[in-house]
């Protein structure tokens, strides 16, 4: 899994990490085809640190269980990125406004914190108007009447 891309992960207490983390880890799981009964045990391959210590006090703490997949990715996402902190990334989310940022910035920011509101996103149209909506006002104005089919074509014309 290293060699598609997939790095250690040390137990950071912050969720865009740990998000990010446990998405780069089951999408590749998913493309390289590694069955359910495997991908435990090839997550915690990665862990290392902080990371590794919980993940033993979590199997000290259900020893009598095979832990699937599901449960896994519940217990990491109950410690590394707690319901508060993924509420905190989703009202960052929803105020998200570009500000000082460059394009490149607002959209790297923009993209980064949708993975803790996609419900607020879910369809392309949706992310489109979102992302738009938090563009400076003078970048706004010009682009409201306009429909876009993509992102990177609403970034374009801006």
């Amino acid at each position: 899994m290293r060699e598609m891309g997939c790095e250690p992960y040390m137990g950071e207490q912050d969720a865009k990490i740990a998000g990010r983390w446990i998405k780069k880890v089951e999408k590749t799981m998913i493309q390289i085809n590694i069955p359910e009964g495997l991908r435990v045990n090839d997550a915690i391959q990665l862990l290392s640190d902080w990371a590794m210590t919980w993940w033993e006090t979590i199997q000290l703490r259900h020893a009598t269980k095979t832990l699937t997949w599901s449960d896994f990715k519940l217990e990491f996402e109950n410690q590394f990125y707690s319901r508060y902190h993924f509420k905190v990334k989703e009202q960052e989310f929803l105020a998200l406004r570009q500000g000082e940022m460059t394009m490149l910035e607002n959209e790297r920011r923009f993209h980064d914190l949708s993975l803790f509101a996609p419900h607020y996103i879910p369809t392309k149209e949706h992310m489109i108007e979102k992302l738009r909506d938090g563009f400076r006002p003078e970048l706004r104005q010009g682009l409201i009447a306009l429909r876009f089919k993509t992102v990177r074509e609403l970034i374009e014309a801006a």
